[in-house]
């Protein structure tokens, strides 16, 4: 959807002679855009995409000017790209809904090979693909002598297919007739439940550390804390359990306290890891406060006596959907995220979180109330995801070994995009500059261009 919408936008900015005429335009493009999120936040997501219209107009124009200044020039469909990716990269630090109405995530389940491209470049690469595609696009069909932006963006766009399939199927390629599972036996699989809220989330927490389950998590404010500091009554329970076992189990808690959604990582040692929220929803969460410390990741033991050490981290909700927070938790083998959302949006909050798991070549297990809970790989394939509102789902987790992934690579990226943004728009703003270093008319119709 925004991919198209890109594109129409784009091909407006070129064939409208109107200034005024194109910015009329992107109105009733902000509104169909927010009729297509109207799940997220209904009358809100309607005025958020209308008022993102503002900040992206400046990608538009660029692209406008630029190509109707050099209209045979290749390398101007790179402008709207640039500025746009840059445009989302400061979204991630700065906006409220973080990476959630980018055109990465609006492909989210729908390309598992362009979605490798983040193992590489963040999800900022497949925005900036996405974005030329619209660009080089838009200019092809508004100048029919202009394919050279067009074929190249093709051509990077298949290059990138190509390594992503490598990277996804490689694994695969030369298996033979043994089949070795890519986690482990399933006796060494993770056992997990997800308990959403119950009347006795206590008692249905000992009740699956009774039937084998290893990580027990609770959706997000779903632990009861009315008898007590839920913490040391995990940990006792955990101990009780091991002492009985010899078995390491795992306890994701999240409840309410002090204005903050708060998470813990509870082993029979205590709380390894907590956080509370940074990121509540716009409008939904308003009177929550947020959290100013991120997660972390903490080295854990799960399973019987002897099963190896793994690194988990966990995330709340809508956390996971802002890159600045989740890249710094790649060291994790095992991400468990916490969540509540609504049926409506449920699946799609789930196949965004796939980045997450590609950019941190991590396992991504989401526990959630009235929405999917599942298992993502480090490949971005979900392996298991059910519809839940409340009570018990259990499923098994193979421990998929961790991917190497570099994300300062992916802040590089964000970088390189976010100067040449800087460069693309000097040049769109100053007629004379590109046209002394781009060629180019300059000025047509007695007028700067």
């Amino acid at each position: 959807m925004s991919t198209i919408s890109m594109l129409c936008c784009c091909l407006l900015a070129e064939w409208l002679e109107q200034l005024w005429a194109f910015l009329l335009c992107l109105v009733p493009v902000g509104i169909m855009l927010g009729l297509s999120t109207w799940g997220y936040l209904q009358v809100s997501a309607l005025a958020i995409c209308v008022a993102l219209q503002i900040p992206l107009t400046i990608a538009y124009l660029a692209h406008r000017w630029l190509t109707q200044r050099h209209p045979e020039l290749w390398s101007v469909t790179l402008a709207f790209p640039c500025i746009n990716t840059a445009l989302w990269v400061l979204s991630f630090f700065f906006l409220p809904i973080g990476s959630i109405a980018s055109p990465a995530y609006d492909l989210a389940g729908q390309s598992l090979l362009l979605t490798q491209c983040s193992a590489w470049f963040g999800r900022s690469g497949v925005t900036f693909i996405l974005s030329w595609l619209a660009a080089a696009g838009a200019h092809r069909c508004a100048n029919s002598k202009a394919t050279g932006g067009f074929r190249a963006s093709l051509a990077t766009l298949f290059v990138i297919l190509l390594a992503g399939g490598v990277r996804f199927y490689a694994p695969t390629v030369f298996m033979g007739m043994t089949f070795i599972p890519p986690g482990g036996e399933p006796s060494e699989y993770h056992r997990v439940s997800c308990l959403s809220y119950m009347a006795d989330v206590y008692n249905a927490t000992k009740e699956r550390l009774d039937a084998g389950d290893t990580i027990i998590m609770h959706t997000e404010q779903g632990t009861d804390v009315r008898n007590g500091p839920p913490v040391p009554r995990y940990q006792e329970l955990l101990r009780e359990h091991y002492d009985k076992t010899r078995v390491e189990a795992l306890a994701v808690l999240s409840f309410f306290e002090n204005k903050r959604s708060w998470y813990h990582l509870v082993t029979r040692n205590g709380s390894v890891m907590s956080y509370a929220k940074n990121h509540p929803v716009p409008v939904l969460e308003s009177g929550l406060l947020p959290g100013i410390q991120p997660p972390s990741v903490a080295s854990v033991t799960v399973g019987a006596v002897g099963a190896a050490e793994i690194s988990v981290t966990g995330t709340i909700c809508f956390d996971t959907d802002f890159p600045s927070l989740t890249r710094s938790l790649s060291t994790a083998d095992v991400l468990l995220e916490s969540s509540a959302t609504w049926g409506n949006i449920g699946r799609q909050h789930l196949h965004g979180h796939q980045y997450a798991a590609v950019e941190n070549g991590q396992t991504l297990v989401k526990c959630t109330y009235n929405g999917f809970t599942g298992a993502i790989n480090p490949y971005g394939s979900i392996v298991t995801q059910l519809p839940q509102t409340t009570g018990v789902v259990t499923f098994l987790v193979p421990r998929f070994p961790k991917l190497t992934v570099f994300p300062m690579l992916h802040w590089a990226f964000d970088s390189v995009v976010s100067v040449a943004a800087c460069l693309w728009l000097l040049l769109a703003l100053v007629p004379q500059l590109s046209c002394r270093l781009l060629g180019g008319q300059g000025i047509r119709s007695g007028h700067v261009v």
